[in-house]
């Protein structure tokens, strides 16, 4: 074979090389900026359930019936009908 021939082929593989390099470079880059990416979403996944949780916890809380009667009768002055005060409607 001639050296002078191969020139050209080295010179070829040798750019095919670098380029299938640099290929791999972004791609690794972009790799990684998804991964962050993911990162930063299963955090705000995570914040969102504990608030979820929490939020769950104060519906229980503020939604039992002895604290709505409380809430009606201390701050409303609210009291229940008397048996006397109460219309049954017949249809």
């Amino acid at each position: 074979m001639n050296v002078k021939r191969m020139g050209p082929a080295i010179a070829l593989l040798a750019a095919v090389n670098v380029c299938s390099a640099v290929g791999v470079i972004y791609m690794k880059h972009l790799s990684r900026q998804q991964y962050i990416d993911i990162s930063q979403q299963q955090m705000l996944i995570d914040e969102l359930d504990v608030q979820w949780s929490q939020l769950k916890i104060e519906e229980g809380t503020f939604s039992s019936h002895a604290l709505v009667e409380g809430v009606a009768s201390d701050r409303l002055n609210m009291v229940f009908p008397s048996l006397g005060d109460t219309i049954m409607i017949a249809h």
